[in-house]
């Protein structure tokens, strides 16, 4: 009787998953970011990619920032 393979497994990556990124007009039209949309557009810059942590992050930082 012949030796079955094993379904080869991927190499373990560098010990946590990628994140996805998204552009800034794919953050503002979704519904995650439904209540933030205003503060998405004067956030986020034009061209670049962010992953939902870190929109979150930039909101959170924004919102407990101090008023001049």
């Amino acid at each position: 009787m012949a030796g079955k393979k094993k379904p080869s497994e991927a190499p373990p990556e560098s010990g946590r998953e990628t994140e996805n990124r998204f552009s800034k007009e794919q953050l503002i039209a979704s519904a995650r970011f439904r209540e933030r949309r205003d503060a998405l557009e004067a956030l986020l810059e034009a061209g670049e990619l962010y992953t939902v942590g870190a929109v979150e992050e930039k909101i959170e930082r924004y919102m407990k920032g101090k008023v001049r």
